[in-house]
């Protein structure tokens, strides 16, 4: 029990300055607040109203009633000390304003050196959380989508394994051409128990906002609501001088009281080849050290496009019929 303690509190250690003091002791599964995604993770997590992409299983499910077309795609992400932190997902549209995706998200600890109570030295273990993601979302007409994300959360410290099941539920709706609002409730759930240690999951409400100023500036905002009583600010800027080239910055409120102010700051760039997109986040965790984030977007049959054909083809096969009802005789056969 002791060695299991004192691994909870250096898994701890490591996880809470990225998930904003979400666990305070009482919570686990805290790595859900770490952010996924280069894209996310540079603009300060303030990602929520922009997740109608291969992201919205995990910040916003009500963006896939919006997905424009079949995406996957991973993360890396170096965290501190030895802890690792990957993402892989794909997102599809199954028709005009239903997108199904799914994701998985795993945070490994790496290597622990073992001590026992009097600190003699014990074998090496090591740690691991998992979530397992399901989502589906609706639009209902063209501005208000609606979506809901399952998920399966597994952990693992040293022998010791324990489950949990979670929802998340997300609202987006498109104000108009440039601005987009969001709301999403996440991690509703059962309780991860470890021996004696049964602690909740990280409930977290999130309001947002995000506006295209023009086509190479966007701004988004976010704010985000702890079960405990504690809240942080999101803000993120976007600047896209070129179609090929994204530069990303942000600033998040969540651990600049622990870790300094400079390590709100997050910085990042996006590489868009095809449609398809290289994207690198940075961001420092103070004392801690620096994180860096690696993930690449796919995307497959562009709806956009489809819908353009589809209308050129409409308009050409309309000219064609009146064509042809032109050069018959009046009055018919």
């Amino acid at each position: 029990m002791t060695r299991l303690t004192g691994l909870l509190a250096w898994v701890g250690m490591l996880v809470l300055p990225a998930a904003a003091f979400a666990a305070s002791g009482t919570e686990s599964a805290s790595f859900l607040d770490i952010p996924v995604g280069a894209a996310p993770a540079a603009l300060g997590g303030a990602y929520t109203a922009l997740a109608a992409d291969l992201y919205a299983p995990i910040w916003n499910p009500a963006g896939l009633g919006f997905l424009d077309s079949t995406q996957l795609g991973g993360q890396h992400l170096s965290y501190l000390d030895s802890i690792h932190y990957d993402h892989a997902g794909v997102v599809t549209r199954l028709k005009r304003g239903m997108g199904l995706g799914v994701s998985v998200q795993y945070l490994g600890s790496g290597s622990i050196p073992g001590a026992d109570s009097s600190g003699a030295p014990q074998p090496d273990y090591s740690s691991f959380f998992g979530s397992y993601n399901l989502a589906y979302g609706q639009s209902l007409g063209e501005h208000l989508s609606l979506g809901v994300t399952g998920k399966l959360i597994n952990a693992k410290i040293s022998d010791v394994g324990s489950s949990a099941y979670a929802a998340d539920l997300g609202a987006l709706y498109k104000a108009n051409g440039r601005t987009t609002l969001a709301a999403t409730v996440t991690n509703l759930g059962t309780r991860l128990k470890f021996l004696n240690d049964d602690h909740t999951l990280p409930i977290e409400g999130h309001l947002a906002a995000a506006y295209h100023l023009n086509a190479c500036w966007l701004g988004a905002l976010e704010g985000v609501f702890s079960k405990d009583g504690s809240s942080s600010a999101h803000l993120g800027l976007q600047w896209q001088p070129y179609d090929f080239i994204a530069i990303r910055t942000g600033y998040k409120t969540d651990t600049i009281q622990e870790l300094g102010a400079f390590a709100g700051t997050t910085l990042g760039v996006g590489l868009k080849f095809w449609g398809q997109e290289l994207a690198y986040a940075w961001v420092p965790m103070g004392e801690l050290g620096d994180t860096q984030y690696v993930s690449m977007v796919l995307r497959f049959g562009q709806t956009g496009q489809d819908k353009n054909l589809l209308r050129a083809s409409d308009i050409h096969n309309s000219r064609s019929a009146n064509e042809m009802k032109g050069s018959q005789p009046r009055g018919g056969a």
